[in-house]
């Protein structure tokens, strides 16, 4: 039995560990001499650890980097109810044409093949131009950029800025006071409103042409969302062009960058949201390894984490929401989000995802970003609360930021004493300026001077030239 189990060892490992008996040792050495029972044990662990080095390995690197094994998807979209990438063009200029008072579509910005990223710009534009050096209501409204389509496999929340937008136009036609035109007096009226609606448009081509619906980057493999100047290059993203959540060879090397860093130059935004699909969680900033080390958090915290609150609790949906280090079990360095927050200093900076429950070894990739064509519209309804939520709490926050800008320096540098000093003065002059007014005859602060008619004149000079006056 010891001999049919010592089979199962290679000769060549027997021989090296000297596991048989009938073999005796010759020569000076250290080397143990190992029963057939362990160098069985042995054998069996080395196989077991040979097994799973050639299968298990292999799956969890796909799983890491998706877009570089595609797999078999469980459903793919069906374009009568998703956007391709021609689409959402078409559709986007369409929008445009037919609302020019309230849409604006920058065409500007383009990827690396040279495709639109399609920049939009939302308000009330025929009320708000107003002629320069006058008070313009634009000094009330939040600026809000909001960014779709970063990722390519993610299509869900492409599809929620369509919906986004569908609603607010609907409005525009609908009765007075109904919900639908309200919606869209709150967000026209007062909102300022920015859209980079299709960030990465060559990786998407690259998903509808190869099928490979696992496939996250541009069309060289770049993730966008570790391209940006916050922790570039740090452990949350890869050197490895063919990994999944590749950097870049530099800090901003993708074209596709340049809109973020033009818009936030340009404009002093009050939010930004990065949206994304694959869980329900929404992040505050940050998510890189050094922020974590060094438990940094953003300026405006409590602001953002009253919101994200908010924002969690008016779906139905359970979301998660809090700073990303802590949500995330892996750190991710370079994101736009970052970004935003520690380097454009924007007040509210989050990263969304909108839909999905997670990985998990049941979901292959269409399905793990994106719900079926047949759950797409209940799912887009599900999510809609979210934006109105933004859209209401951004309005509240900037009219009080506006006050408190028109109003910090009416006391605190002098104090209260000094306020009520000035009441006291002005109106001691009111009681002073109305005395003189009614004040009695011959009290004056001043000698008061004689008129003179001209007949008096007249008469003094006559009777001093002898002339009598008739």
């Amino acid at each position: 039995m010891e001999r049919a189990k010592g089979m199962i060892c290679m000769p060549w490992l027997q021989s090296m560990l000297l596991c048989n008996h009938n073999q005796p040792w010759r020569g000076r050495t250290t080397w143990p001499h190992f029963s057939s029972r362990m160098c069985n044990w042995l054998c069996r662990s080395l196989l077991k650890l040979s097994l799973f080095i050639l299968l298990v390995l292999p799956n969890v690197r796909n799983v890491y980097a998706r877009d570089v094994r595609p797999q078999v998807e469980h459903y793919t979209p069906n374009y009568k109810y998703y956007h391709n990438i021609s689409q959402i063009g078409i559709q986007l200029k369409q929008l445009a044409a037919r609302n020019p008072n309230y849409i604006e579509v920058d065409l500007q910005y383009k990827s690396r093949v040279g495709i639109p990223q399609y920049v939009l710009h939302l308000s009330n534009f025929s009320s708000t131009r107003t002629e320069p050096g006058l008070f313009s209501i634009n000094m009330a409204k939040p600026k809000i950029l909001l960014s779709y389509g970063e990722h390519a496999r993610e299509f869900f929340p492409v599809e929620s800025l369509f919906y986004l937008l569908n609603n607010i136009t609907r409005g525009l036609s609908a009765p007075h006071g109904s919900p639908a035109e309200s919606l869209s007096r709150l967000i026209l009226g007062r909102v300022d409103l920015y859209i980079i609606a299709m960030a990465n448009p060559d990786g998407r081509r690259h998903v509808e042409r190869t099928k490979n619906y696992c496939w996250r980057g541009t069309s060289v493999g770049v993730d966008l969302n570790r391209n940006f100047d916050w922790s570039f290059g740090g452990k949350g993203s890869s050197g490895n062009p063919k990994d999944e959540e590749y950097r870049g060879p530099f800090v901003h090397s993708e074209p596709e960058c340049q809109v973020y860093l033009d818009l936030s130059a340009h404009h002093n935004f009050d939010a930004f949201l990065s949206l994304h699909s694959g869980i329900k969680q929404i992040y505050l900033p940050f998510a890189d390894a050094e922020s974590k080390k060094a438990h940094a958090k953003p300026v405006h915290l409590d602001d953002q984490l009253d919101l994200a609150q908010r924002m969690a609790q008016a779906t139905q949906n359970a979301f998660s929401y809090g700073v990303a280090y802590n949500l995330n079990d892996y750190p991710a360095d370079g994101t736009v989000f970052d970004y935003m927050a520690g380097v454009r200093k924007v007040p509210f900076s989050f990263a969304i995802e909108l839909w999905g429950e997670g990985d998990s070894n049941k979901v292959k990739c269409f399905d793990l970003f994106n719900p079926s064509h047949e759950n797409l519209q209940s799912a887009l309804r599900d999510i809609m609360p979210i934006y109105e939520t933004l859209f209401t709490y951004m309005i509240h926050w900037k009219e009080k930021q506006v006050h408190k800008s028109f109003h910090q320096d009416e006391v605190p540098e002098f104090g209260l004493p000094f306020g009520y000093s000035l009441v006291a003065i002005t109106f001691c002059l009111f009681v002073v300026m109305i005395y003189r007014q009614y004040k009695p005859y011959g009290f004056h602060f001043y000698q008061r001077k004689r008129v003179v008619s001209l007949r008096s004149l007249s008469s003094t000079f006559a009777s001093a030239s002898g002339i009598k006056m008739t």
